[in-house]
C-alpha cells in the first residue's frame, strides 16, 4: 500500500494505517474519517495495487448482525469473508468496507424491515418492508469509494466480487472503471433463504434456492411503533424482532442450529446512536444472565484473534445452555476506545428495564467494571456472578 500519510481527498481524511491478521491472513488496512458524517470507513488490501491491471475490488456495506452478532439470515458475513478469501488466494485486491447499514437506510431502518417481515409471518419481503417505511429500495451512496481509491493512487479498473449488476452504474456514476464482475455466492439455508429469494427477484444474480426448506420463527413478532423507555424519553425503543445466531462465525448454517435470541433496538436521542439490547427468554420465575459487552468496529471482520468476538461466542452458548439472558451493547470506535459514561449509565437503564422481577446473574470477564454493583443498586436481586470462560 502506498505511504498515505494524512491524505485528504473532499471530506475523507486518512486516520490510520496498520495490518490486520485476518484468517486468510495478512491485510493492510487503512482506516478514513469522513469528516462530514463523522464516520469511519476501510480499504483492506493485499499486494500491489499500482499499474492498469484489472483488480479485484470489493465494495461491502457493514451488517453489524451477521458481521459480529453471528446471525445467519441474510448473507452479508459470508459474502465479505468469501471476497476477503478470494482476494488473499488471488495476492492482490481491496476489500472498500462502507458504514452503511439497511443497504444505506440506517440500522433502526434495517430493524423495522426484519420486524415488520417477521410480524408478517414472512408474506412480505426486505424491498415492500422498506416501500412501506416510505424508503427507497436502496440508499448506498459510493463517493467515499471514489475518494478511498483516489488516496491509494488506485488507477487499475475493477473486478468486482458481487452478485448485484446495479452496483456496477452506482460505481460508474462515481467515475470508476468497471472492468468485469465475478460472483460470490454461497448456498441457502433455511434461516436466510427468504431474503436471498427476494435479492434473486429484485435482480441479483443468485441460484435458484425455492427448493430449501425455510425455518420457522420459534415465536410470534409483533409489530411496534416508536416508544420512549418510562421514565428515560430520550432512549427510544425502534423495533424488536428475532435474530438466528451462530455462536462461532465459521459454522455453516447449513450445519448448525442457531441460538434465537430478540434483538431491541433503542435510539438515544439526546447523544445520538442505536443501542443494541439481545435478550433470551425462558418462563417466569427464571434466573437471567446479564451483561454490557463491547463490540469493536474491526472485529466485524474475520480476525484471526478477534477478542471480544470469540467471548460473544462464549456469550451465546451461556445464553443457550442457561436458558435466559440480556446483553446490552457499548459501542466502540475501531481503536477500541471506551464509550462515554453516559452510554455506559443508559446500558445499565437498559438492562434494568429488561431485568425487572427476574433474579439477575452476572456474566463477567477479568477487568469488566463492576455491573453487580451498578444493578444492585438499582434493586435487583442478584445471585453470584458468574465467569465468562471458554466452554468445554
Amino acid at each position: 500500500m502506498t505511504d498515505l500519510g494524512s491524505g485528504l481527498r473532499g471530506s475523507l481524511l486518512v486516520s490510520d494505517c496498520r495490518r490486520l491478521d485476518t484468517v486468510f491472513g495478512p491485510f493492510e488496512l487503512a482506516e478514513f474519517r469522513n469528516l462530514e458524517t463523522h464516520r469511519s470507513c476501510f480499504a483492506l488490501s493485499v499486494g500491489d495495487l499500482a499499474g492498469e491491471e484489472p483488480l479485484l475490488v470489493r465494495v461491502h456495506s457493514s451488517c453489524v448482525t451477521s458481521e459480529f452478532f453471528g446471525a445467519c439470515d441474510c448473507d452479508c458475513a459470508t459474502q465479505l469473508d468469501g471476497a476477503l478469501e478470494v482476494i488473499a488466494a488471488e495476492g492482490r485486491g481491496v476489500v472498500f468496507y462502507l458504514d452503511q447499514e439497511g443497504r444505506g437506510a440506517g440500522l433502526a431502518a434495517k430493524a423495522r424491515d426484519r420486524m415488520l417481515v417477521q410480524a408478517s409471518r414472512l408474506r412480505l419481503t426486505t424491498f415492500e418492508a422498506y416501500e412501506r417505511m416510505g424508503l427507497r429500495p436502496d440508499l448506498r451512496r459510493y463517493e467515499e469509494v471514489a475518494a478511498m481509491t483516489a488516496l491509494l493512487e488506485i488507477e487499475a479498473p475493477f473486478v468486482l466480487l458481487t452478485n448485484n449488476p446495479d452496483k456496477v452504474a452506482a460505481l460508474e456514476r462515481e467515475k470508476l472503471r468497471i472492468a468485469g464482475l465475478q460472483r460470490l455466492e454461497r448456498t441457502a439455508s433455511p434461516f436466510n433463504v427468504h431474503y436471498l429469494s427476494a435479492k434473486r427477484r429484485s435482480g441479483h444474480v443468485l441460484a435458484d434456492a425455492s427448493g430449501t426448506r425455510r425455518a420457522e420463527l420459534p415465536a410470534a413478532v409483533e409489530a411496534v411503533e416508536p416508544r420512549a423507555l418510562p421514565g428515560r424519553p430520550e432512549l427510544v425503543r425502534i423495533a424488536r424482532y428475532l435474530l438466528p445466531i451462530l455462536p462461532a462465525r465459521d459454522a455453516g448454517s447449513a450445519r448448525a442450529e442457531p441460538v434465537w435470541l430478540r434483538l431491541h433496538l433503542y435510539v438515544d436521542v439526546e447523544l445520538g446512536g442505536e443501542l443494541v439490547v439481545l435478550t433470551r427468554e425462558a418462563g417466569d420465575g427464571a434466573s437471567a444472565l446479564a451483561r454490557i459487552h463491547a463490540e469493536p468496529l474491526l472485529e466485524r471482520f474475520p480476525l484471526r484473534d478477534p477478542p471480544a468476538r470469540e467471548a460473544w461466542s462464549w456469550v451465546v452458548q451461556a445464553l443457550a445452555s442457561h436458558g435466559s439472558g440480556v446483553i446490552a451493547f457499548a459501542r466502540r470506535s475501531a481503536s477500541g476506545a471506551p464509550s462515554p459514561s453516559e452510554r455506559q449509565g443508559a446500558l445499565v437503564e437498559l438492562l434494568v428495564h429488561h431485568l425487572r422481577g427476574r433474579r439477575v446473574v452476572p456474566l463477567c470477564s477479568p477487568g469488566d467494571r463492576d455491573l453487580a454493583a451498578e444493578l444492585r443498586e438499582r434493586g435487583l436481586q442478584l445471585e453470584a456472578a458468574r465467569s465468562l470462560v471458554r466452554p468445554e
